[in-house]
């Protein structure tokens, strides 16, 4: 039954998707392959509107998978065993952390983790990269084929002819100095690429 398959799906996201978030990208990506058989460029978009909605990337993801494979049943199948686990292991390490905290053994297995989580995100920047700056929907197309015609092509047709969406790969490289350098607030900036990538995308 493809909600119990869901369920246990996402039971073991849940279960094995150390440093949440991003760093499961990977995971959950590979996971819901055998529902719905979903493109790199249409999973990244999913986690764009998962980023910009209420609640953990995972959750939102889950929920979303689990409604377009087998409707609202699958929905709360996928959601209910994502948080399973992480529900059920804090609850047993919020009574330990106090008589473990100074163990060798648990800074060392902490230590460990932490590099590898950022390996799960580079996976993560990994599934996504080509999807968004490489993908079928490039922004800006009308924009530069009209700047083009004005120019007589040239640069304008070197770009808009480029294997990669620079439009796109400007807005990445934007996000990053808004956020790294001047400290700007991440929702700010989610509405502000959103609201450019509205306008471009026409």
């Amino acid at each position: 039954m493809i909600i119990w398959q869901l369920f246990i799906s996402f039971l073991k996201v849940g279960l094995l998707g150390f440093g949440g978030g991003l760093a499961i990208v990977r995971l959950i990506y590979d996971s819901i392959q055998p529902f719905l058989n979903m493109s790199q460029e249409m999973f990244a978009n999913i986690v764009a509107i998962s980023q910009i909605t209420p609640g953990p990337l995972a959750v939102n993801t889950a929920t979303y998978v689990g409604y377009e494979a087998a409707g609202i049943g699958g929905a709360a199948a996928a959601t209910f065993g994502v948080i399973l686990p992480a529900f059920i292991i804090v609850s047993l390490v919020g009574r330990a952390i106090q008589k473990f905290r100074d163990s060798k053994a648990v800074n060392g297995a902490l230590s460990g983790i932490r590099p590898a989580t950022m390996g799960l995100i580079a996976a993560a920047a990994a599934t996504l990269v080509r999807p968004s700056l490489a993908g079928d929907g490039r922004l800006g197309t009308g924009l530069l084929t009209k700047l083009g015609a004005d120019a007589g092509s040239g640069l304008f047709t070197v770009i808009s002819g480029s294997p990669v969406d620079v439009i796109s790969v400007i807005i990445l490289v934007a996000t990053v100095i808004m956020i790294a350098k001047y400290k700007k607030s991440p929702f700010f900036v989610l509405i502000i690429m959103g609201c450019l990538g509205a306008i471009l995308g026409v």
